[in-house]
């Protein structure tokens, strides 16, 4: 039996166009619509039933859950504030505080309000200053009930579906672009992040960014040398760029780690060369064909002590056919990360994603990440049987593991 610290934060992660339905004040509501994908619709309606789903949490043992705020629904304009949709999120909050569970608020979580995509999105200059507007109006609304802040998750992730592979809004395909509007997201951080310090004062507040990370490995077949210096390239610049740079501006307080896989890299035209598909690798995969490592957490794990400051897992998961498909990788990712733990890394936290089954973007329902089985048609809510040995964990505070 292995413990894990005292105040490990234990729970689950949810975003809320994902889950919450009917945000139509969104460009990915738009994006939907011209790119002819499934629809969001009313997802899981937990728009209107956070409460019975945050009591569920809790059912389950959990002692944090982590959630987004919808930009597009707080700002109906450049300057129109919806006081109605603030309060409702301090309706969320004041579920959680009731029910005893520590908050993860993310302030972006890919999406954005059509009123400004349609002007042009992160590409312009101007887009940093009315991010951080928004910022300011939440933080300071919700400060009372919140330590715990992402101001972007997967930043990486929203510029290469966005503007590199063009499958996201606003469905660009440029390099320039990419970093343009990249640029104006890590200026827009470190502004919300002086601003979010400002607004606490001397009142403790925890802030970073959700960050994906993936192991990325050389494929073994063919030119292995090219291959391993193109798998390097792909993880510095997807996974630790970013990082390197928060951290020489003294703005990252903790790191959020979205861990999911592996990926095999082979040589190629441009600078970070392409993901190998070929069925010559070995190994689980997950129903998007995802490789299943859990050995990888515990690396990026170690890795990530050279920086010194703490990690919470924000993101770990997966889709599977069939309880035992979820349960092996839950029980190997945190075994690996009670074994980091006792090799000295300093984890704060682990969230499965997701709490819900829900939409997931460009795949639509197809695949289900959650702790909860969801019925769309009726939003009934059924717990996997893979839940229950989840909350045994969390309320344990321990894992029990044949050797480390």
């Amino acid at each position: 039996m292995i413990k894990f610290p005292s105040g490990f934060l234990w729970g689950s992660s949810i975003s809320s166009y994902q889950v919450e339905g009917s945000n139509e004040a969104s460009d990915w509501f738009e994006w939907e619509r011209s790119q002819y994908l499934e629809p969001a619709g009313k997802s899981t309606n937990h728009y209107n039933l956070f409460r019975g789903d945050i009591s569920l949490a809790r059912s389950l043992g959990h002692n944090a859950l982590r959630f987004s705020i919808e930009w597009p629904r707080i700002y109906h304009s450049k300057n129109l504030v919806s006081r109605f949709e603030i309060d409702h999120y301090l309706d969320v909050l004041s579920s959680l505080k009731s029910k005893g569970m520590v908050p993860i608020v993310t302030l972006h979580h890919f999406t954005n309000p059509r009123w400004f995509a349609e002007r042009g999105g992160w590409l312009r200059p101007e887009s940093v200053d009315e991010f951080v507007s928004y910022v300011r109006t939440i933080v300071f609304q919700l400060k009372s009930y919140v330590q715990y802040w992402i101001v972007f998750n997967e930043p990486a992730v929203y510029i290469y579906n966005g503007f590199i592979e063009g499958v996201w809004p606003p469905g660009v395909k440029s390099l320039n672009e990419a970093s343009k509007a990249l640029g104006n997201i890590m200026k827009a951080y470190v502004l919300a992040y002086s601003e979010i310090k400002r607004i606490y004062g001397r009142d403790q507040s925890y802030v970073s960014i959700a960050k994906n990370m993936r192991i990325f490995s050389p494929c073994y077949y063919f030119n292995l040398g090219q291959n391993n210096i193109f798998a390097y390239l792909r993880s510095y610049f997807f996974n630790f760029r970013i990082i390197n740079y928060l951290i020489s501006r003294r703005c990252l307080d903790f790191i959020g780690l979205n861990y999911y896989c592996r990926e095999f890299v082979r040589c190629g035209k441009t600078m970070f060369g392409f993901e190998c598909k070929d069925a010559h690798h070995e190994g689980l995969k997950n129903t998007l064909g995802w490789f299943i490592y859990p050995r990888g957490l515990y690396s990026l794990l170690m890795g990530l002590r050279r920086y010194n400051i703490p990690v919470i897992i924000t993101e770990n998961g997966t889709s599977e056919r069939n309880n035992t498909g979820y349960y092996r990788f839950l029980r190997s990712h945190i075994e690996s990360v009670a074994k980091a733990i006792s090799s000295g890394a300093d984890v704060r936290g682990y969230l499965w994603w997701s709490l819900l089954d829900n939409f997931e973007w460009d795949k639509g329902y197809k695949h289900r990440f959650g702790l909860v089985k969801v019925d769309f048609n009726t939003f009934e809510r059924e717990p996997r049987k893979f839940a229950l040995e989840y909350k045994k964990i969390c309320t344990d505070n321990a894992i029990e593991v044949n050797s480390l």
